[in-house]
C-alpha cells in the first residue's frame, strides 16, 4: 500500500488542474471503489464545480471543490488501496479499462485507475474539515516529544514496528518506512516500544518522513507528466539513495548499507520485515 511520500506524489498528479472547473464526470458505477459513496451522488454534487486545492494526510488524499452557488466547499477523499493510481491526460484521450472514476476539465482528464478495486472515495459534506479529527502527522508541530512519550506509555509492550505501522499514531508510515526507522535507530523491529528512547523515535521517524518526501515526492515531480500515473506496482524512477536501507531490503541476499551484513528477513507485526542482525541486535 502506498506510504506518505507515494501518496503525496499521487496528489500532485491531479493538482495541475487546480483552478479549473469540471466539464464532465464519468466512471464505472458498479465497481467497489463506490462502496462509500455512489458515482451518481458524486455527479450531482460536483457538476460544474471548481477544483480549489488539494492536500495529503498520511495515506489519504483530499481534493477541495467549490459546490453550489453559495461559495461552499466540499472535500473529495481518495484512498489508493493496494493498486490504485491517479493519472492525467489530455481531454478526449483514450481511457483505460480500469479508469473507474474520471474527471474532465478544460485542460485535463483526471482518472482514478484501480484494477484490484481496494481503493475508495468519499465526498465529505459541505463545510466539514475532513482532517480536523485525524491523527497528528509525524511532521506536524504537534508531534512533540511529549506526544511521543504519551504513545510510549500507552503502547509500552507493543513491538516498535507495530506501533510505527499504526495509522492512528504514525499516519503515512508504512512497511518500508517502518523498517527504515528501526534500522536507523539500531533497534530490532520486535523490541517493545517501552524499551526505546522516545526522543530517538521522534527524531528518526521525522527524519525518514522528510527524506521520503524529498527523494520520492520531490525527486520524481516530473515523472508523471503523461497518463502513465503512479502506482505501487510501477515504482518511482528516483528512489532514496544507496545509504538507505530501502535500496537493499526488497530481496533476500540484500546487505546492510552500513556494515555489509546480509539482512535477515521475517514477519514482524504481520508484515514482511528486513533488518540487520549486526546493527539491530535484539
Amino acid at each position: 500500500m502506498p506510504e506518505l511520500a507515494e501518496v503525496e506524489l499521487s496528489r500532485r498528479v491531479w493538482a495541475v488542474a487546480e483552478g479549473q472547473s469540471l466539464e464532465g464526470i464519468a466512471g464505472h458505477a458498479a465497481t467497489r471503489i463506490y462502496r462509500d459513496f455512489s458515482l451518481a451522488s458524486l455527479k450531482r454534487a460536483l457538476r460544474g464545480a471548481v477544483l480549489l486545492g488539494s492536500r495529503a494526510h498520511g495515506k489519504r488524499m483530499f481534493f477541495k471543490f467549490n459546490t453550489g452557488g453559495n461559495g461552499g466547499a466540499q472535500w473529495l477523499e481518495l484512498h489508493l488501496g493496494m493498486a490504485g493510481r491517479l493519472t492525467r491526460s489530455e481531454p478526449g484521450a483514450d481511457r483505460h479499462k480500469h479508469d473507474h472514476f474520471v474527471l474532465v476539465t478544460p485542460e485535463w482528464q483526471l482518472a482514478f485507475n484501480d484494477y484490484r478495486q481496494f481503493g475508495r472515495l468519499f465526498l465529505h459534506p459541505e463545510g466539514v474539515d475532513p482532517v480536523a479529527d485525524l491523527p497528528v502527522e509525524v511532521l506536524a508541530a504537534e508531534f512533540t516529544l511529549g506526544y511521543v512519550k504519551a504513545i510510549q506509555q500507552r503502547r509500552a509492550q507493543r513491538a516498535l514496528k507495530a506501533v510505527l505501522l499504526d495509522q492512528a499514531l504514525f499516519p503515512g508510515v508504512g512497511n518500508w518506512m517502518a523498517d527504515e526507522i528501526c534500522w536507523r535507530m539500531g533497534q530490532d523491529p520486535a523490541v517493545p516500544l517501552g524499551r526505546v528512547d522516545a526522543a530517538q523515535v521522534r527524531r528518526v521517524s521525522r527524519m525518514v518522513c522528510r527524506g521520503a518526501l524529498k527523494h520520492v515526492a520531490d525527486g520524481n515531480a516530473g515523472q508523471y507528466a503523461t497518463d502513465e500515473g503512479f502506482s505501487p506496482g510501477n515504482y518511482v524512477k528516483r528512489t532514496p539513495p544507496a545509504g538507505w536501507l530501502f535500496r537493499h531490503r526488497w530481496k533476500a541476499g540484500g546487505r546492510c548499507p552500513t556494515c555489509g551484513t546480509v539482512l535477515e528477513r521475517g514477519v514482524v507485526a504481520s508484515r514482511t520485515t528486513a533488518w540487520c542482525p549486526s546493527c539491530q541486535k535484539k
